[in-house]
């Protein structure tokens, strides 16, 4: 069985602790967090940021103890045509301090041969560490699984894996069948959700961020996807949800359905 998390998108800006604490109680072992801002945070939810506030680090690492959770990956890694790899040392040394398991790192380059560079480069820093860089199919230049696939060999190294988000891989043309043939090796996170297909609504990013649903109330063969998913690869579960929060749905009670779904169709 795979283990199962949460992943922040999922919570629209939830602080980190009560993040941690909900993905104890919902009985989930791992939990995605965001290195910055949430990406769409809801004003509910005051900003808190934890990349520089060593309080905050001491309360969660409190809180992944206290309730039997690990980083299953922290996002935010993203690689610009101003930056490099070596910007993010101290990141990487926090993160790592912190139990986590993996990054997600995107590439915004332009200059192929620069990002798989900088991703090469970043792949060697996270693994002094004992961290795996994942990049996500689907965002900045590995938008077709060719291109990622492309990435893979150009850094070529065993702690470099894809994280494979159902919406994007879905939306982008992949297929079941696809991904089965991936080298499992490859696989270092998946990102779970539905959607309908095709899209109902008009702005992708929208979607994305605010409006994805459950698991089997789209039209993703997720069934079929989750039996080629490799054992013990974390499952994530991203379903930002807006219409159920603004209509009072607290997140304990929008994810746990989320959670039964995905369990039936992993059964």
């Amino acid at each position: 069985m795979n283990p199962l998390g949460i992943e922040c998108l999922s919570t629209f800006g939830l602080d980190p602790v009560a993040l941690i604490e909900l993905t104890g109680d919902l009985g989930c072992s791992h939990v995605t967090l965001n290195l910055g801002p949430a990406a769409n945070r809801l004003s509910i939810y005051p900003a808190v940021l934890f990349r520089h506030d060593t309080a905050l680090q001491r309360a969660m690492k409190a809180a992944l103890a206290d309730n039997g959770v690990r980083i299953g990956m922290v996002e935010g890694f993203a690689l610009l045509p101003d930056n490099q790899a070596d910007d993010f040392a101290r990141d990487l040394d926090m993160v790592a301090g912190l139990g986590a398991a993996a990054i997600c790192a995107v590439s915004l380059e332009r200059d192929v041969a620069r990002s798989h560079a900088q991703f090469a480069r970043l792949t060697e820093l996270a693994s002094e560490r004992g961290l795996v860089v994942t990049s996500e199919l689907g965002a900045g230049g590995l938008r077709r699984l060719d291109k990622a696939l492309a990435a893979v060999a150009a850094v070529s190294h065993p702690s470099f894996k894809l994280l494979v988000d159902t919406m994007h891989f879905f939306r982008f043309g992949g297929t079941v069948a696809a991904f089965a043939a991936l080298d499992p090796a490859l696989i270092g996170h998946i990102q779970l959700c539905d959607v309908p297909m095709p899209a109902l609504i008009d702005d992708y990013m929208t979607e994305a961020l605010y409006e994805r649903r459950a698991p089997g109330d789209g039209d993703l063969p997720l069934r079929e996807f989750l039996r080629a998913v490799p054992d013990d690869v974390v499952i994530g579960l991203e379903v930002p949800i807006r219409s159920e929060a603004e209509a009072g749905l607290g997140p304990h009670e929008r994810l746990a359905r989320c959670l039964a779904q995905a369990r039936t169709l992993m059964a």
